[in-house]
């Protein structure tokens, strides 16, 4: 019988390999940058729990700048630290706003998560509330809640009831809660929920273009293809407009990918401006920077259901709540649903959507026609002089 040989892989070139770690979902062996705020939010939780006592932290700051990564990193670390002995077991849930169909979907996920139930939102409140109401031995409850912004409504209940959890003696219970906003306990929040987030803050400010070149060459180690004066070119582009290393990290991956086509080996400043002026030049890029103000936020709206989803096509009226939401948040009063459908059918008319409008139908369907990423730099422009 003949043997199989085993496929031998093809070697990759620096280039290749600086393009798959430079990949946002390519996981760091390290988070640099963020040792500062890994360390206050480590020795809040670790003392929580050595303590068996309850409590809330607030994590806040815009997009990209390594809310998530940090605290997924800590709970690693407090998970060995269980292995070693050096803590008593805890149980580990978590809930992420941009997931679920409706706010008061997060009592059904924790309890889903705690005890492998499924029931009504109704009935998963009154498990939750009797069980951190009771003094039943059982060990601390540590409950990651991301996109907390997402959970805003006009009662503000599940926000309330989430941070009031941890308060109660008996309930062993330690809430993590992340969001984009800063302010947003005070732009947002009642001042009864207020007055529970203000207990302990952390703030992840944008990354500044140093701290965003670190970030590159931490993940490019041992792998030299950068010009020194490229790779500065787009940490200074992207600190001046939002700080986030995603972007960075997707314009580093562009100009590997230019300097492949030009049979390169180094990265130049040819390469990254041309990846730069390719992410404003795109025509759609420019029909969305001139769309109106509400056609903006409806296509930002489309983002969020589509990411919630995770289905391409989503439903008028989902993506209308998202709308609505983005609208109040951002202080503007919210078309009704007739001027919404006439934004949306423009939209289509643009190409930007894929709508087609039959009336007052609330469940029609909606398709994006451009990615996301145009959309976010579009409204995230890039100011090349």
């Amino acid at each position: 019988m003949k043997r199989r040989t085993k496929a031998v892989a093809k070697p990759v070139t620096p280039l290749q390999e600086a393009r798959m770690r430079l990949h946002i979902s390519t996981v760091p062996k390290s988070l640099p940058c963020r040792e500062e705020q890994f360390n206050d939010i480590y020795t809040f939780l670790e003392s929580k729990l050595m303590d068996n006592s309850g409590g809330c932290i607030y994590i806040s700051g815009v997009p990209g700048t390594g809310k998530t990564a940090t605290v997924n990193e800590i709970i690693k670390c407090l998970k060995r630290s269980v292995e070693k002995g050096k803590l008593s077991y805890f149980e580990f849930i978590e809930i992420n706003g941009m997931k679920l169909s409706d706010p008061r979907q997060a009592y059904v996920q924790i309890l889903k998560q705690l005890s492998g139930k499924v029931l009504t939102w109704e009935q998963a409140y009154n498990v939750l509330e009797k069980k951190f109401n009771s003094n039943a031995k059982r060990p601390m409850t540590l409950l990651l809640v991301d996109e907390l912004d997402l959970l805003c409504t006009k009662r503000q209940d599940v926000i309330y009831n989430l941070l009031d959890w941890p308060t109660k003696i008996s309930a062993r219970l330690i809430v993590i809660t992340i969001a984009n906003t800063m302010d947003l306990p005070e732009r947002v929040l009642m001042g009864r929920v207020t007055s529970r987030l203000g207990l302990t803050r952390v703030t992840f400010q944008p990354y500044n273009h140093k701290q965003l070149q670190e970030i590159v060459l931490t993940r490019l180690k041992d792998i030299n293809i950068f010009k020194n004066e490229a790779l500065q070119l787009i940490a200074r582009k992207i600190s001046a407009v939002s700080g986030d290393a995603r972007r960075a990290l997707d314009i580093c991956r562009r100009a590997a990918e230019i300097t492949e086509i030009r049979n390169g080996t180094t990265i130049t400043i040819l390469d990254v401006n041309e990846a730069l002026s390719e992410m404003i030049t795109n025509p759609k890029v420019q029909a969305i920077r001139h769309c109106s103000k509400f056609e903006q936020v409806f296509l930002q709206a489309v983002c969020s259901e589509v990411t919630r989803t995770g289905v391409e096509e989503v439903c008028f009226i989902n993506v209308y709540k998202q709308f609505e939401f983005l609208c109040s948040f951002n202080g503007y009063e919210t078309p009704n649903i007739t001027q919404t459908h006439d934004i949306c059918t423009r939209l289509d008319d643009y190409r930007l959507l894929i709508y087609e409008y039959s009336g007052s139908n609330i469940h029609q369907k909606i398709l994006l026609n451009v990615s996301k990423d145009d959309i976010h730099y579009a409204l995230k422009s890039i100011d090349l002089n």
